[in-house]
């Protein structure tokens, strides 16, 4: 436990500029993220000590340059995507030890990390508090579900995906991270769109468990406990974004519609 907490403070200490100032230092996170998600994703496929390194440098190129082709070639973003789909797809063709398998799960990395980094720059151009209301609803969920499936957890959620994940945590951590969102969005909402917030609060909470279950579901397929120990009692990067990876989808969505 006492490891697990000094962590924690370690990554909040790293993590309070970049997300209270945005801007550069936000992208610089999402950077690190991008290199250190591709390293953990593709780490665990079969074969990566024959492969890793050069797949691994080809995901981060294509997710990292995709919002660059978007803001100064957007009439070549689509080329660009189906560049790197191609790219990935044919390895199997020239390396012997990377499989279809592993090539599927290579362009799923592309896929969502792609669209991610597109919507956290989206979220950085647009106004980067919303990161803010995205970060109390998702880890204000997370710890809500947690206590709430602890001390009154008895219908389990996903027993296949999720042994310990009650519905009793999950309602419960969608309050709380829907009242802690909105109620600390309340300081700063007057300068963004008040229904793009609001959709957010209540939102997020629910894309925060679905990106649970899907990096969840993606560990049990692979049997890691976690994604790597980079972080002692958290397990690796992906195990403490998964929901807000899921949630920077949800932001993308939201701010297409409304």
């Amino acid at each position: 436990m006492k490891t697990r907490i000094i962590t924690a403070l370690f990554i909040i200490a790293v993590v309070f500029f970049p997300v209270v100032y945005g801007s550069w230092a936000l992208e610089a996170l999402g950077v690190f993220i991008v290199c250190a998600g591709a390293y953990e994703w593709l780490h665990a496929l079969d074969g990566f000590k024959t492969w890793g390194i050069g797949v691994t440098i080809l995901e981060i190129v294509l997710v990292l340059l995709t919002p660059v082709v978007k803001a100064y070639y957007p009439q070549l973003l689509f080329a660009w995507i189906a560049l790197g789909i191609v790219s990935i797809w044919v390895l199997p063709i020239f390396i012997e030890s990377f499989s279809q398998t592993n090539a599927f799960a290579a362009l799923t990395f592309f896929a969502i990390f792609g669209i991610c980094f597109l919507c956290m720059q989206e979220l950085i151009l647009k106004e980067h508090r919303y990161l803010w209301t995205l970060c109390f609803a998702t880890y204000g969920s997370d710890s809500g579900a947690y206590f709430c499936g602890r001390f009154f957890g008895k219908h389990k959620m996903n027993e296949r995906v999720s042994p310990k994940k009650t519905w009793e945590g999950f309602f419960g951590g969608w309050i709380i991270g829907m009242a802690l969102s909105w109620g600390l969005s309340l300081f700063y909402v007057q300068e963004l769109n008040y229904t793009l917030n609001l959709a957010i609060c209540v939102l997020a909470p629910v894309f925060a468990e679905l990106g649970d279950l899907c990096f969840s579901s993606f560990k049990r397929e692979y049997k890691l406990k976690d994604f790597s120990n980079l972080l002692p009692g958290h397990g690796g990067v992906l195990d403490r974004v998964d929901s807000l990876l899921m949630n920077f989808i949800l932001f993308g969505i939201l701010s297409a519609v409304l």
